[in-house]
């Protein structure tokens, strides 16, 4: 499907934005806007095509290229460098951040439930700390090449020079629903709530001796007790799907719920996780925390993320997060 005029201009618009400080973006996005619109006025005699759209786009540069030009002059960093010094850092805290969430797993895994949240919070710090320090880093060495060869330095920017205007991607809208998704996942959270509830067998096996066959548990007494808490969680999540999918879009209030749905689920999944036996099979038990630690910090992250997105009014990902705060 091609992109009408508007829509191509605000994609174009939108990456801009992506690369600029969050401070200077609204006018700035506003500003170009309003630029581009005339312009393609004047050169089409108010009948724009897609293609035209296109070539004046090219003409202007890649988003990358465009919102340098906005950065003021002083800068630490040059806009010759500053899209690899970009890279550099995104790729430097990025492993860090793998580095500390596997620690931070294997600790669990080892340690079992046993001060969950000041773990948490001493790997949060720690990748703090180690984020802020090589950043610096990273900033200093390119800082040095900037003042010693930063007017002879030309580096080539290909994406620069084979960026396609048609390829740019789409303004996402966080609020924006599907419908279908929503439908099968009230459905088999209602499937799996019956399941859970109605079968009491559920999580066993059937032994095929000699004699007569006898059922066995795989799942312990305690795991079992905690079985209304986690359908609560489940009921919960189901609701607010089901209320979401009746309003047909997601607002400030079912946001807010979503997260306090999240911390709830958090909850019931660190009960689970802080079992000293949840099967009756010792192996089965170690590959479960191992799985539940990993859910934990998934969701940990997503609570964040929505926090970072209710509070500060914008989407959080990891490629907006860091070019807000490098640009």
């Amino acid at each position: 499907m091609i992109m009408d005029t508007h829509e191509m201009i605000d994609r174009y618009v939108n990456e801009v934005g992506e690369n600029l400080p969050r401070k200077m973006r609204t006018d700035i996005e506003m500003e170009l806007r309003s630029l581009l619109l005339d312009t393609l006025e004047e050169q089409s005699d108010g009948e724009p095509t897609p293609k035209m759209t296109a070539a004046l786009l090219r003409e202007f540069g890649s988003p990358e290229t465009m919102a340098a030009q906005y950065r003021p002059a002083e800068s630490l960093i040059g806009p010759k460098l500053f899209p690899t010094y970009k890279v550099v850092v995104a790729i430097t805290v990025s492993i860090i951040g793998v580095l500390h969430l596997l620690w931070l797993g294997l600790v669990l895994w080892q340690n079992a439930g046993d001060d969950l949240i000041g773990r948490i919070l001493d790997m949060t710090f720690s990748f703090g700390r180690s984020a802020i320090l090589n950043a610096g880093i990273v900033t200093f060495i390119f800082a040095v090449i900037e003042r010693v060869a930063g007017d002879s330095l030309e580096l080539p920017d290909k994406k620069a020079q084979e960026w396609d205007p048609f390829e740019l991607p789409p303004v996402k809208d966080p609020d924006r629903i599907n419908r279908a998704e929503l439908a099968v996942g009230i459905f088999f959270g209602l499937l799996f709530l019956s399941w859970l509830n109605f079968f009491p067998n559920w999580f066993g096996g059937v032994n095929f001796g000699e004699e007569d066959p006898w059922f066995f548990a795989l799942v312990t007494a305690e795991f079992i007790a905690l079985i209304p808490l986690f359908s609560a969680s489940l009921l919960l999540d189901v609701v607010l799907k089901a209320i979401v999918f009746i309003q047909g879009r997601w607002n400030r209030v079912t946001r807010w719920i979503e997260v306090g749905s999240e911390i709830f689920g958090l909850y019931v999944v660190y009960r689970f996780f802080n079992l000293e036996e949840i099967s009756t099979v010792p192996f089965f038990t170690t590959i479960t925390k191992s799985i539940l630690a990993i859910v934990i910090i998934i969701v940990i992250l997503e609570i964040f993320g929505q926090l970072y997105r209710l509070l500060l009014g914008r989407p959080f990902t990891p490629r907006s997060f860091i070019k807000s705060k490098l640009a």
